[in-house]
């Protein structure tokens, strides 16, 4: 794994999720390479799309929390199993605050070079999320 052990990737991965819970975004610099991509992509690209993101998740959803229930190294991937928590205070998915305790779970997995993430590849639960702040789908023929 090219300068960086299985731990160290680990825990630089772990980092770029303490943003959420924490909302200290001093550490997205540090293990977000400057050419960071995500998918599918965010608002805007790099560390200031991640920044954004975390921004616009920590106003929609207070007492936001991020617990991660399995990490797996292989090579120069990591992948994370994690689950969020929190109060749907603010504007989420378009849906304005409902004070609901929402929780829902992500699957991830990033690719580390040098000691920081260069790409990662996100996949979340949108549908059940959704439906916990009372959005409804109707099936179309």
């Amino acid at each position: 794994m090219s300068d960086t052990t299985m731990s160290e990737a680990a825990t630089v991965v772990r980092r770029f999720y303490d943003t959420l819970s924490t909302g200290d975004l001093t550490v997205v610099d540090e293990v977000l390479a400057s050419g960071w991509e995500a998918v599918p992509a965010l608002s805007a690209d790099g560390p200031e799309g991640w920044k954004a993101t975390v921004a616009y998740l920590r106003a929609a959803l207070s007492d936001l929390e991020l617990v991660i229930e399995d990490v797996v190294v292989d090579g120069d991937r990591v992948a994370v199993s994690s689950t969020c928590r929190g109060v749907h205070t603010g504007e989420l998915l378009g849906v304005a605050g409902t004070g609901r305790q929402v929780e829902f779970s992500a699957i991830d997995v990033h690719r580390l070079e040098h000691g920081r993430i260069v790409w990662s590849r996100h996949l979340e639960d949108h549908f059940g999320l959704a439906h916990q702040i009372g959005l409804t789908f109707t099936p179309t023929s």
